[in-house]
């Protein structure tokens, strides 16, 4: 029923020191839930990239001496240029216990308001669910083709998936259609320069008929 990414386990009496573990091309992990130990694990980091992928939200984590456990993703750090997982977090789930996973939103179809010009705008790209972990789909599909200029969608005219309801009390928009913004043209600018005038001075001409008057 769920995807399974398979991890071995911290080794009793082993320090594992995860700049150590990443060096040789591991990735540290730990679960953790409510009534438990945690549980520390190490991936390699292809497999664990792969398999975040193309894995839902809810999946199954084999720990080598620890067994199998249902989690959500909870959380990766990331290093400072921000494209190197260093460490990930599973949030351990129950089974016949409802839980909050926010999910993608897939949008479907050409909105009828983009074909007559104008600009779609999601407004987010995730929501959350909550429903068991069974009922929590990969994603959450929106179909658009309808959304007409000048309107949006809020979450009270969706429909949330069978066995889950939508955790937000605010009625938000989801997506919306304007027409696009203007640009304002900028001044025309001329090649034309004006000469400024000529305040409290006198020109050659008059200065020398002066001269002419004096002598």
């Amino acid at each position: 029923m769920y995807e399974l990414l398979k991890t071995d386990g911290r080794e009793t009496g082993k320090n594992w020191k995860p700049k150590a573990l990443r060096s040789e091309g591991w990735i540290p992990g730990v679960i953790y839930g409510k009534e438990m130990e945690p549980v520390h694990f190490k991936v390699p980091n292809m497999t664990l990239k792969k398999f975040l992928h193309h894995s839902g939200k809810v999946f199954e984590v084999e720990v080598t001496g620890y067994g199998k456990h249902l989690v959500n993703l909870q959380d990766v750090q990331w290093d400072h240029f921000g494209d190197t997982m260093i460490h990930v977090a599973f949030h351990k789930l129950q089974a016949g216990q409802k839980t909050k996973v926010s999910v993608p939103i897939h949008w479907v179809g050409d909105a009828a308001g983009h074909k007559a010009g104008g600009v779609v705008h999601h407004a987010y790209n995730e929501i959350e669910l909550e429903g068991l972990p069974k009922d929590i789909p990969e994603y959450y599909e929106v179909n658009v083709e309808e959304l007409e200029m000048n309107s949006s969608y809020h979450i009270s005219e969706m429909t949330p998936p069978k066995g889950c309801v939508f955790t937000t009390t605010e009625d938000i928009v989801v997506v919306s259609c304007h027409p696009p913004k203007k640009v304002e043209e900028p001044a025309e600018v001329t090649d034309e320069v004006a000469t400024p005038e000529l305040v409290g001075e006198e020109t050659p001409e008059v200065m020398e008929e002066e001269i002419k008057k004096a002598s």
